[in-house]
Formats: C-alpha cells, structure tokens, sequence
C-alpha cells in the first residue's frame, strides 16, 4: 500500500482527472517529427484521508517525445 506524501496516510483511489476531455502533459520540448500525437497520457491517485492528488504520467513515452523516436516500447532491436 502506497502513503500519501502529504499526511501519510494509507493511499490511495486511483483514477483520472477529467477536463472536458482526458488530461495529458504536452512537452515543451518534445521532437513533432514523429507519428504519434505529443500528448502524455496521465493517471490519478487520491488520498482517502486528506484529499492530496497526485498525477503520473507515461515515461516512456515522454522519453520517445523528447528523443524524436516514433518506435513504441519493446519495438526496438532484440538484446
């Protein structure tokens, strides 16, 4: 079980945080010359105890965003 960094207490209620549509992150820096969109999709926790949200967002593709890279995770060449 996670703890909230804010109260630690037990965490945590996952989900979305909502707009009129899905939120993502959008890198300043990242390379468009891709052919996938330069939205980061992101995910929710919720602390049950005092409220806190904290948002996480995909990694890996932030890391495709800023390498200019349009290969998917695990389509690289064989180790």
């Amino acid at each position: 079980m996670l703890n909230c960094p804010r109260c630690s207490g037990e965490l945590i209620a996952g989900g979305a945080v909502y707009s009129p549509g899905r939120m993502t992150f959008r890198p300043s820096d990242s390379k468009f010359f891709t052919l996938q969109t330069g939205d980061v999709m992101t995910k929710a926790m919720m602390c049950r105890e005092c409220g806190v949200i904290e948002i996480i967002g995909d990694v890996a593709k932030l890391k495709r965003l800023l390498s200019g890279t349009d290969a998917p995770p695990g389509s690289g060449p064989p180790r």
